[in-house]
């Protein structure tokens, strides 16, 4: 491990990020936290630290503890020395609980449970009312939240055709600063606080849903989508006449937008000028170039010139801008 380590230190920062990433996170730290300064560094950046799965999982969907020596080693020292930066953790139940007293976690806002009891889910849920939290199957989740009688606890369900359901549970909206898994299944509210959220569903977000969005994260900065559903709204808008009553959707404090695992109809959601209206000067864009190349019809496209030109940075993954495309996100 030493001559190994060695080497990647030889490495550019870019290069190495590139590596680590095709790798677990939990390899990642296991095997070079604390090794030097350097890579001590770089493996406690966020990318590898904010969401972390302690369990193995295999092909026919069943789980197992990370094997004891490995174990060992996160609950007495890297957990402990990146408690603060944990935002979200999969754990499986026969490890569960003495992962989660290894530490404090003060910045946890996720738990992702797996193989879990009923009294179990229910015993964490009274410690953990203003998280997010998976549970395994559609019975586990229907048993827990019969035992909640009390107003406070503003909750719902999200049932996935991938055999899992999503529980959203919180006590004080007032003070969430990240709201993760948004779905149209979303009742409403304003969060006032919330900084940072992240939209999945595997049904189409249509325009509404977006409007719905802005009214209830009226101060969001961060927002990443993840839906591969075309809207099912969008040709009946483009055949009805140009004056239609149509809501322009203002993001007025919106700096970082991700699109990578977005179907091309929500690109143009947020590209397109009369639908969405993006702040000056401010946003950075996380794109693949492909994705931004089709909708904006090879950057010769008027309605989504405007808002690509309000764009103060644009990731391509990678790749280039070319030349000539240039003129069309003149302040990247």
């Amino acid at each position: 491990m030493l001559h190994i380590s060695t080497e990647l230190n030889d490495l550019p920062d870019e290069i190495l990020m590139l590596i680590l990433k095709k790798l677990f996170n939990t390899e990642v730290l296991y095997s070079l936290i604390d090794v030097n300064k350097r890579l001590n560094t770089i493996v406690r950046d966020p990318i590898f630290t904010s969401h972390l799965t302690l369990m193995r999982r295999f092909l026919d969907n069943s789980n197992y503890p990370l094997p004891d020596l490995i174990l060992d080693r996160f609950c007495s020292q890297i957990l402990p020395s990146i408690c603060h930066k944990i935002k979200w953790l999969n754990l499986e139940s026969s490890s569960m609980k003495r992962i989660l007293h290894a530490t404090n976690y003060p910045n946890l806002y996720g738990l992702g449970l797996y193989d879990i009891e009923i009294e179990t889910a229910l015993s964490l849920i009274g410690i953990s009312l203003h998280n997010q939290i998976y549970l395994q199957s559609k019975e586990d989740i229907q048993h827990t939240f019969r035992d909640f009688k009390d107003d406070q606890v503003i909750s719902y369900v999200d049932y996935f055709q991938e055999q899992y359901g999503l529980c959203h549970t919180y006590l004080y909206p007032e003070q969430l600063k990240y709201y993760h898994t948004v779905t149209n299944n979303f009742p409403g509210g304003l969060f006032t606080c919330v900084r940072t959220i992240s939209l999945h569903d595997e049904h189409p977000f249509e325009h509404e849903f977006f409007l719905r969005i802005a009214q209830s994260f009226p101060f969001m900065k961060k927002l990443s989508l993840n839906n591969s559903k075309p809207q099912n709204n969008k040709l009946c808008r483009e055949s009805q006449n140009d004056n239609q009553d149509f809501s322009i959707i203002n993001y007025p404090y919106l700096t970082t937008l991700t699109l990578y695992d977005a179907h091309d109809d929500y690109i143009e959601e947020f590209l397109v000028d009369t639908k969405i209206c993006l702040p000056k000067n401010a946003v950075l864009l996380n794109i693949y170039y492909e994705q931004v190349k089709r909708v904006t019809h090879n950057f010769t496209r008027d309605t989504t010139r405007i808002n690509c030109a309000k764009l103060n940075s644009l990731y391509l993954n990678g790749r280039r801008l070319p030349k000539y495309a240039k003129d069309y996100f003149p302040h990247v």
